[in-house]
């Protein structure tokens, strides 16, 4: 079973660091083709559109990223002050299980937001593009998120100690 999870967690990785390489290339070459434009003083008008669906979904992957990693921004000071490590493990604990609970919420959220948005059959503005595209990302994310958090909190229980940057993913 644990091997199963490895080999489905390293495909999703693959997956998230493909998404990151072809939106961060692609978000890149629309914006110096937009630079290339204003110069030229041709208008390219909807880019601003399209960028933004890109950015979405290279934003909330690098999220999941991060939190895959352990390497989000962390505003944890506590361990500046408390020292002794059977208090910060339980503060370790709860802090996940809180956080676990938020994901969990958000993502039920990110269910109902993209289920709703998918009854409106919204589209973009300029190309019509159904806006269903960016959101799905953010769905991925909270799930992603939730499914880390969960993994991160069981670590807690396996190995006596909140798991840390650079540890192996599972």
């Amino acid at each position: 079973m644990v091997k199963l999870l490895c080999t489905l967690d390293r495909f999703i990785e693959k997956i998230q660091n493909w998404v990151l390489l072809l939106t961060g290339t692609a978000i890149t070459m629309m914006i110096l083709v937009n630079a290339l434009f204003r110069f030229l003083k041709v208008d390219w008008f909807g880019s601003e559109e399209l960028i933004l669906f890109v950015a979405f979904w290279l934003y909330f992957t690098g999220s999941a990223c991060a939190s895959r990693e352990r390497t989000q921004i962390s505003a944890d000071m506590l361990t500046l002050f408390i020292k002794a490590p059977a208090a910060l493990r339980m503060i370790s604990i709860i802090k996940d299980v809180i956080s676990l609970v938020m994901a969990a919420v958000f993502t039920g959220w990110a269910v109902q937001f993209v289920q709703w948005q998918y009854k409106l059959k919204a589209t973009s503005a300029v190309y019509k593009l159904p806006t269903i595209i960016s959101l799905i990302p953010i769905l991925i994310c909270f799930a992603l998120w939730t499914i880390y958090l969960f993994r991160d909190l069981l670590r807690h229980f396996v190995k006596g100690e909140p798991p840390q940057k650079g540890d192996e993913a599972l």
